[in-house]
């Protein structure tokens, strides 16, 4: 989706905070528009928004071209946390048949180290490819697009004037 490009440019531009702001309600509208509304929503919403908060935890260098690069790496590998969160929702409770053990699921009697070997398991068959489909094109459009982008939500950030309602 072409919209974690904006998601992490913003994040990056205007912080952590408006950054999940702009995930999160990003997912809601998009879900509202697309009919994709359903018990996944919540969720979907606060792993965007973190992706918006991880933007805004990245350093700013003085250069514009080490910037792009710093968002385009970002961009690229908040598709496949993005991807690996999202999976946690339904992890525990996707399984077939108990009858056999297929080494892809959850169970309450595995160990941590069990279940977080089952979970890199069952991620890289369920959703690596889509994943890595979503970090490769959010990469892409960062590198085509974020230049630009980067220059206006800049310009924009210098000239708002941001003031609370407490020190007015």
């Amino acid at each position: 989706s072409p919209i974690f490009a904006l998601i992490v440019l913003v994040g990056y531009v205007f912080g952590p905070q408006f950054g999940f702001a702009m995930g999160a309600l990003t997912l809601l509208l998009s879900a509202a528009i697309t009919a994709g509304v359903g018990p996944w929503l919540p969720f979907q919403m606060l792993c965007a928004g973190w992706t918006g908060v991880g933007a805004g935890w990245i350093p700013h260098p003085g250069s514009p071209r080490a910037q792009l690069a710093m968002a385009t790496t970002f961009g690229a590998l908040a598709g496949f946390a993005y991807g690996a969160l999202m999976n946690l929702y339904s992890w525990p409770f996707v399984a077939p048949g108990t009858a056999s053990d297929v080494g892809l699921y959850w169970s309450p009697m595995l160990s941590f180290a069990e279940s977080v070997e089952r979970y890199a398991t069952f991620y890289i068959a369920t959703s690596f490819v889509h994943d890595a489909s979503r970090a490769a094109a959010t990469a892409l459009l960062i590198v085509i697009a974020g230049a630009p982008v980067l220059r206006i939500l800049h310009r924009y950030r210098a000239r708002a004037v941001w003031s609370s309602a407490a020190s007015s």
